[in-house]
């Protein structure tokens, strides 16, 4: 099937209807149904497709129910308008009566429909949502036979009154439709006025539990084991987005953002208590463990976390580009050798990758394609790098032993791919914590290399890669081991034939980062017990600016996400600064020091600091008209992520 076909299926897939809507029998229902789910299970469109429409039934499903007050009935059905359409009054009470009862059943086959002009046309609308498939639309249930055997008996004598009763019903239900309706709007339209700058369809905001929380962009922090959420307008308090039962790990992941959206509407992260996954919508709602057990039944999870093993599940958490998949590791055996697994959002499915050989699986990546997933097998002390297709389920080795004899302790320390998802290729840094000696690199695509290569080698401190390095190319940058006090700034880029440029002499680099287009690099020089001097060096034409001194190593200096600002600490003081301009740089008037940072990704004004001490708490600091807001008066810990309500 293509995916035109699906398409039009994929309503009555999700509601299993395709016996009743689209074909005759169960047997071939049932062969549609397999068609369909196949599909599915290659075809990341569709599949994305199903989940949106699994998302929008949720988001239906949990619209509050709307009960008039008694006043407005009264108002209704007490109106002068009614009683002049009815032709009568004080008869609502007579429907709760048994006379009332009867006369509503006797006279619906005697009630004839008079099609006046100008009158609006009740019609009945075909599908919609249904809850069950297993009775035909054709075919009355035991109850529904049993009420139309008590219609088809109609008293003549009663029809002038029937009539009348008809139409009075008739005349009440449309008014009290009205009328809820007219509520029910009112409600939208308030809650619409104040979010209508992102569109948002989520119902007012509420504690977990009792609704979602409200629409529009917000971040995440992790304290005490809870992920909390706050608004990024600063309209209110931080709110407990997780369940209290759960012990949330480090370190949880966000899902790319969709088409048209700036962040991701979906977390995932592990419980320390229990050993699951879990994912968890953006407005605190559907919190969903997956049913794939991290470890063996039986094993006290907190003797596992402080392992290799439990740091392998723990960092393993990856979203596919489109949020469509999440892979992880997991030793549900209690072997001490991880596993594999995808777990598709679309079908609610969990697949299990097989392996050439035992051994455990750490570190997986997805493409730029979200179609492959880069990972580590490390079998009998050697490490090996494969890629595993999710279309066509193939497993194709990149590398079968990354150590060297030169330095046969070596291991994977970054695994990544190129940002070209046409010409995919994996990069790789072999070494040891703060000893890289290798940055490899393979092509995976059409007319890719059948062998890695060596694209640098040397002795580095350091390296540090983006896909957007050096403009959108993907380039590491490498620190040189110190010689006496020297320890300069390299870049290679992942492109054929490149070989490592020096971009600094004579310096004493501590750290590097690219800005978020990989126009601009910036590092700490001369560090000296965390403290050194934070230089910006343009990536094309290689001008180096010293941009402050006192500049502190934690947190690092962040870049805003158009790249024109940097955020740093001094240990006193948070300062803010703009690269392109001669503006004198922000001085937040904040006391204490911070520990994380994190620029909005809607506004390149818009900032959220947490401070530990002094005046601990959250703040969002608007850099462009110097104020600020506290949102939280707590620490956190962990790093600070964007998400979205839709």
């Amino acid at each position: 099937m293509n995916c035109e076909q699906v398409e039009e299926l994929l309503s009555a897939y999700l509601d299993n209807m395709l016996v009743l809507g689209e074909t005759e029998t169960a047997a071939s229902a049932d062969q549609l149904h397999a068609e369909i789910t196949a599909h599915l299970q290659g075809c990341l469109r569709c599949s994305t497709i199903l989940a949106d429409y699994r998302r929008y039934d949720t988001l239906l499903s949990e619209m509050p129910r709307v009960s008039p007050a008694p006043a407005l009935r009264t108002r209704i059905f007490s109106s002068p308008e009614f009683l002049e359409l009815t032709g009568t009054s004080n008869v609502l009470d007579a429907w709760d009566t048994g006379v009332g009862k009867n006369a509503l059943r006797t006279s619906a086959n005697n009630y004839t429909r008079r099609d006046t002009p100008g009158r609006p046309q009740l019609v009945a609308l075909p599908g919609g949502r249904r809850a069950s498939s297993s009775t035909s639309p054709t075919t009355k249930s035991p109850a529904l036979q049993q009420e139309s055997r008590v219609v088809e008996l109609p008293s003549r004598r009663s029809g002038n009154w029937g009539l009348r009763a008809m139409q009075v019903a008739i005349v009440a239900a449309i008014l009290l439709t009205i009328g809820v309706g007219g509520l029910i709007g009112w409600n939208v339209w308030q809650q619409q006025s104040t979010t209508a700058n992102i569109g948002a369809i989520t119902p007012p905001a509420g504690p977990p539990g009792h609704g979602p929380l409200s629409a529009g962009m917000r971040f995440v922090f992790l304290r005490n084991g809870v992920l909390w959420s706050a608004p990024a307008d600063g309209s209110s308090s931080a709110q407990q987005l997780t369940p209290s039962n759960v012990v949330v790990a480090d370190d949880p992941v966000v899902s790319p953002p969709l088409p048209g959206r700036s962040a991701g509407d979906m977390l995932a992260y592990i419980d320390l208590q229990h050993a699951y996954v879990h994912i968890i919508r953006s407005d605190g709602q559907r919190d969903t463990r997956l049913q794939q057990p991290l470890l063996k039944a039986g094993v006290q999870p907190s003797s596992v976390w402080d392992t290799d093993t439990g740091d392998a599940i723990l960092n393993s958490l990856a979203w596919s580009k489109d949020g469509g998949m999440l892979s992880f590791v997991a030793d549900p055996d209690g072997t001490g050798l991880t596993s594999l697994y995808v777990y598709s959002v679309g079908t609610g499915t969990i697949q299990v990758i097989p392996l050439p050989m035992q051994g455990s699986v750490t570190d997986p990546v997805w493409s730029p394609d979200g179609i492959r997933i880069a990972f580590v097998l490390t079998s009998n002390g050697v490490e090996s790098i494969l890629d595993y297709n999710t279309q066509n389920h193939g497993l194709l080795t990149i590398s079968n032993a990354v150590a060297t004899t030169a330095h046969p302790q070596d291991t994977v320390q970054t695994l990544d791919w190129s940002p070209d998802a046409y010409e995919p290729a994996i990069t790789w840094s072999v070494g040891r914590i703060g000893q890289i000696h290798d940055i490899w690199l393979r092509h995976v695509g059409v007319g890719g290399t059948s062998t890695s290569q060596v694209i640098s080698a040397g002795n580095y401190t350091q390296a540090i890669y983006s896909r957007n390095g050096h403009g959108g190319a993907g380039s590491w940058l490498l620190v040189s081991e110190p010689v006496g006090h020297i320890a300069n700034l390299w870049r290679v880029d992942i492109t054929p034939g490149s070989f490592p440029a020096a971009l600094t002499n004579g310096k004493q680099v501590n750290v590097a980062q690219w800005s978020p287009d990989g126009t601009r690099i910036e590092y700490l020089d001369t560090v000296s017990s965390g403290i050194g001097s934070l230089h910006v060096m343009n990536a094309i034409t290689g001008t180096d600016t010293l941009v402050a001194s006192g500049v502190a190593s934690e947190p690092l200096p962040v870049w805003s996400a158009n790249g024109q600002s940097l955020v740093y600490n001094t240990g006193t003081q948070i300062v803010v600064v703009n690269i392109q301009t001669t503006r004198t740089p922000l001085i937040l008037k904040l006391r204490g020091p911070a520990t994380s940072f994190i620029w909005s990704l809607t506004s390149p004004a818009q900032l959220v600091v947490a401070v530990s001490d002094g005046q601990q708490g959250i703040y969002i600091v608007d850099t462009q008209h110097s104020t600020m807001q506290q949102l939280d008066q707590h620490t956190m810990s962990g790093t600070i992520l964007w998400t979205q309500v839709p």
